[in-house]
């Protein structure tokens, strides 16, 4: 954590001297299609040209921001960002999202010694330094989870809301069908749609041939090493910095989509933990799109705490442990290793987590007494998230730290 922090720090002040800006690149792109929107002009953010130019109202020697292919819903999020300058918005917005995820994560994971570990996960410290989005998705994603038993209707608002980053919920859905959660479903469907309608309604319909057209160019961009593969955590992005051609690469990463769908639908139809369900969530939506970056996998905390806590519970399965250390480092080792030896280790770790998925999953449904399982623990019925339950047994866990 003290590393991470004085990394952070370190880089915003040579990132101040030299560009004006403290840190946050990615967010000055957020800041520059607010201030296009704030101007009467929204769809010029989805021009790089247009965010190139405004990115010189933040300083004359700011580095050009990435271009911006989001979905007008995020667009209508950020429009307030540049009321205030870039160099006083962005550490409020990473700073306030950051601590909203910390919080959250905190509900699953209560106890004292747990601060520690979340606090120095990299994956939250490398999303605030680049002013990036994941804290907000991740932190409507583990609400979702949170929410799912007792609330299913705002469950489903959380994972309608998704919609600012849609490639992250595309399993949602099918995981909420072979749960049979249906009221979350119809709800996440309905708040998707009319937030999108919304959101289209303020911009003009003009906004959806420009966002198509945008992702077209971010296909290419991504196949091109244009949007840098060495920052990137999917299957596709590593097989291109292996030199591997494009075509075989798109259809290594479909078929790793495919299996990663069918084992998340697996997990969900057979398992009734509420753990193990949102591990294969988790994984699977990282291992579906190409278009993932590290700074995304700032969700990994959410099942490397559930898992932890579990473990320190129930007992761990073989390899569990050095599993979830490894998932915990992933988000630095994952960026050194891609800019240093151009190695991309997220499918690695995402596999690992389907991996420990699965392994609950079976030792659940034969009610064995595997690594501290017991048939009372796996044989429960319910069909919904036993969130309830897990947060009854922290105590307990609390007490072992």
């Amino acid at each position: 954590m003290v590393a991470s922090l004085i990394y952070v720090l370190r880089s915003a002040w040579s990132s101040w001297q030299k560009f004006g800006q403290p840190n946050g690149f990615d967010f000055a792109s957020f800041w520059c299609a607010s201030r296009l929107t704030l101007d009467g002009f929204p769809l010029r953010a989805y021009s790089y040209e247009a965010i190139a130019f405004t990115a010189r109202r933040i300083s004359s020697h700011i580095q050009f921001p990435g271009p911006w292919f989001y979905p007008p819903n995020f667009l209508l999020v950020v429009k307030p960002l540049a009321l205030l300058p870039c160099p006083i918005s962005y550490p409020i917005f990473a700073i306030s999202t950051s601590i909203i995820f910390i919080l959250l994560l905190r509900k699953i994971a209560p106890m004292r010694a747990a601060w520690l570990p979340i606090l120095g996960f990299t994956g939250i410290w490398l999303n605030a330094g680049q002013g990036q989005n994941a804290a907000i998705t991740g932190s409507l994603a583990l609400g979702a989870f949170l929410l799912l038993e007792k609330r299913p209707a705002l469950a489903g608002i959380c994972i309608g809301l998704l919609s600012i980053k849609p490639h992250l919920a595309v399993l949602f859905p099918l995981a909420l069908a072979c749960a049979g959660m249906w009221t979350a479903f119809v709800s996440a469907a309905i708040t998707a749609s009319v937030f999108t309608g919304i959101s289209i309604a303020v911009f003009s319909p003009a906004v959806i041939p420009v966002f198509l057209h945008g992702l077209s160019d971010a296909s290419h961009y991504i196949a091109n090493g244009d949007l840098p593969w060495e920052q990137t955590a999917s299957l596709f992005a590593a097989l291109r910095a292996l030199h591997v051609p494009v075509a075989p690469a798109y259809a290594a990463q479909a078929c790793c989509a495919l299996a990663s769908t069918c084992v998340v639908a697996w997990v969900w139809r057979r398992s009734r933990s509420f753990e193990t369900r949102v591990t294969a969530l988790v994984a699977g939506t990282f291992m579906v799109s190409p278009y993932i970056y590290n700074y995304d996998t700032a969700w990994l905390a959410i099942p490397v705490a559930l898992l932890a806590v579990r473990g320190m519970k129930r007992g761990w399965l073989r390899w569990e442990r050095e599993i979830l250390l490894a998932i915990w480092l992933y988000p630095a080792l994952g960026s050194l290793s891609g800019f240093l030896l151009h190695i991309g280790l997220g499918p690695f770790a995402f596999c690992a987590l389907l991996y420990l998925a699965v392994k609950h999953t079976i030792a659940e449904s034969a009610n064995s007494g595997i690594s501290g399982y017991t048939a009372a623990n796996h044989a429960s019925n319910r069909s919904a998230l036993p969130v309830g339950a897990l947060r009854a047994e922290l105590p307990v866990a609390c007490d072992r730290t």
